[in-house]
């Protein structure tokens, strides 16, 4: 460990790992010179010394005392002080008088990175869905379910509230609804509309902690229990409602629609009847918690 220069600080002093996973590139370490000159026995507690600096406060640092840092670490204090040099190589004392290693470090700034991220993307997300709900409010016209002007009616059928799409080129199940980006389905089979257009959409529309392979895995079973056809005519659906809380609505219409026999619906019925419904099928595909496994800071 070099006590030369003292350098500054890298990061604020309240920094913590709050249960971010702290992951090292063992390749890396293995190639290290560190590691080539640690003794066998001591390899253990090399790691120990890492570990223990990710949970430290401020995240990544060491105080720089013998004793503590063999506290901390299940050591017996002269064995440490004997080792010091071996288990510390790489560290550096900063300005506050810890200890710190470039390596751990470069880790937490990863982590600071990615949760300002996260941050922004959640806020992003917030912005969009107020900005939907404002507009909701100032009497922006959404769907009417209590007329049948508001219904989109099924394929071969017009009115004047939307075009036919008997004479379409579209594919026979493919009418879609029209001002939706569903309107791009033209040659597409019913799959490849779903995961080229309606997948696009969920990811899009969903909530900022829902993962792109659960929405795949939720449209799987989607074509398993309706057919391809029925899953996509499920997904217009949800395009033109724009619910809320589009994941639940699908996944709650997806247990309704299913216990239909052929697993085809008229458009608009068969649709999730209530939150608490929608919201106990989806945490029955998606289950509870956090699934990246880590603690991720709002």
């Amino acid at each position: 460990m070099s006590e030369v220069t003292v350098r500054p600080v890298p990061y604020a002093a309240d920094i913590r790992s709050k249960g971010w996973r702290f992951e090292l590139d063992t390749e890396q370490i293995e190639q290290s010179d560190t590691w080539v000159l640690t003794p066998a026995d001591m390899r253990p507690w090399l790691f120990m010394v890492w570990v223990t600096a990710w949970k430290q406060t401020p995240c990544g640092s060491l105080p720089d005392d013998n004793e503590l840092i063999a506290v901390r670490i299940g050591m017996k204090a002269a064995l440490f002080a004997k080792n010091r040099a071996v288990l510390l190589r790489g560290f550096w004392k900063a300005e506050d008088g810890r200890l710190y290693h470039d390596t751990i470090t470069r880790r937490v700034a990863e982590m600071l990175a990615s949760r300002d991220k996260d941050r922004n993307r959640k806020a992003e997300w917030r912005k969009r869905k107020e900005a939907e709900k404002t507009g909701k409010d100032a009497g922006v016209p959404g769907m009417s379910h209590g007329t049948d002007a508001g219904k989109t009616g099924e394929s071969g059928v017009s009115d004047d509230t939307r075009t036919s799409t008997s004479t379409s080129s579209k594919p026979k199940n493919l009418s879609v609804p029209d001002g939706t980006d569903a309107d791009a389905s033209q040659g597409l089979t019913p799959h490849e509309a779903i995961f080229q257009i309606g997948l696009p959409w969920l990811v899009s529309h969903a909530g900022p902690d829902v993962k792109e392979a659960n929405l795949r895995s939720m449209l799987g079973g989607a074509e398993k229990h309706l057919g391809e056809a029925g899953a996509w005519l499920l997904v217009q659906d949800c395009m033109r409602v724009k619910p809320f809380e589009p994941v639940a609505w699908v996944a709650g219409a997806i247990n309704e629609r299913k216990k239909v026999a052929g697993g085809s619906l008229p458009r608009n019925r068969g649709q999730p009847s209530g939150r608490n419904d929608r919201s106990a099928a989806a945490a029955a595909i998606f289950g509870n918690g956090n699934s990246q496994g880590e603690v991720i800071d709002v």
